[in-house]
């Protein structure tokens, strides 16, 4: 895999690494990471941008409403790496968001490839585990369904990795531009964030890394009942329901623990990307077997009992079990409460003695 190169000291611009996406794509783990090590991060000349593209750390909602302004943003991103550099030579700087990946966004950012040396990471996966990962954390808080979702995204191409790539290479025709993709075998480290810091040109062993997952999915049957109870959601990013969730259930139960969709739908899913994934790959897998690659991990394998298999009733009754049992277990756990001596108390209307 080819790491983002040093910059030649005498002739280099600065340079600004941003990561556009793709969300259900690792970009938590990155996060998190970027995060955990950010003071390392400084002393090796490398910043964050914050939540108002000034350097320190993270840009969502900043970035949400500036392109809803129509903000031209070069000069800021531009800018803002110059002040930190000062006179100490070419400095490196990190944007990463998801937001970056929505439509749009690119233009906000045109000409900065001619100010500084740019290069564009996404981060993809085959799109039938993509789906049902999108439907968890977002969808399904809408109260719809998975089916009525693979629908939609079969009807209007989502998620649309190639054209949202095609979008940035047309406003930073200068930039460098990595595609890798969610598969442990083609990533540095076998996660995100590691590759993430590898494509920055810096070593594992000197950061700090999480080794457990956090963004976990949740059992077929809590997720069947949550999508039928929208109520209990404020929007697609309240996330308080799942975390109380996490924190009372056993960790057997933070997984799908099925295949969530049919292989109907997996067959279809396969078909619509087809041409966009091979694309995909052979422009920016690298050295890889491309034909190996999409047999191996972007044709579903074979899977037993599947959600779809499942009938209302027994989804139900499993759930049921479910939170019975976090109920029982953590009222156990729960410290023992002193208790005086019970009083006793007459009953009322006792029976005279015989």
């Amino acid at each position: 895999m080819t790491e983002l190169q040093p910059a030649n000291p005498n002739t280099a611009k600065h340079r600004i690494v941003i990561h556009a996406g793709f969300g259900k794509c690792g970009s938590s783990s990155i996060h998190r990471a970027l995060y955990q090590n950010i003071a390392r991060l400084r002393e090796n000349r490398i910043h964050l941008f914050d939540k108002n593209l000034e350097i320190a750390g993270l840009a969502d909602v900043f970035l949400k409403a500036s392109k809803k302004r129509g903000d031209q943003l070069t000069e800021r991103l531009a800018g803002g790496i110059e002040s930190v550099a000062g006179q100490n030579g070419p400095a490196m700087a990190v944007l990463s968001s998801v937001t970056l990946s929505s439509k749009g966004m690119p233009q906000l950012f045109a000409g900065l490839d001619q100010r500084c040396d740019v290069s564009v990471v996404f981060y993809a996966r085959p799109q039938w585990q993509w789906i049902p990962s999108a439907w968890q954390q977002w969808v399904l808080k809408r109260g719809r369904s998975l089916d009525e979702f693979v629908s939609q995204c079969l009807q209007i191409g989502r998620p649309a990795f190639r054209i949202h790539v095609e979008e940035w290479q047309r406003a930073m025709p200068a930039a460098k531009f990595r595609v890798r993709f969610l598969i442990s075998e083609l990533l540095k480290g076998r996660d995100p964030a590691r590759d993430f810091f590898h494509l920055l040109g810096l070593p594992e062993d000197t950061y700090r890394f999480e080794e457990e997952a956090r963004n976990t999915s949740l059992d077929f049957a809590l997720l069947h009942v949550l999508s039928k109870n929208p109520h209990l959601f404020t929007g697609i990013h309240d996330n308080r329901v799942r975390q109380g969730l996490r924190q009372a259930l056993a960790k057997r139960f933070q997984t799908a623990n099925i295949r969530m969709l049919s292989s109907e739908q997996e067959a279809k899913i396969e078909e619509f990307f087809r041409e966009e994934n091979l694309w995909l790959l052979k422009h920016y897998g690298e050295e890889i077997d491309v034909d190996e690659i999409y047999r191996r991990h972007f044709l579903a394998p074979k899977a037993g009992v599947r959600y779809s298999d499942v009938t209302e009733m027994d989804v139900i009754y499993r759930c049921l079990g479910i939170m019975l049992e976090a109920v029982a277990v953590r009222r156990q756990e729960r410290p023992a409460q002193k208790r005086g001596p019970r009083a006793q108390s007459k009953p009322q209307n006792e029976a005279p003695a015989e």
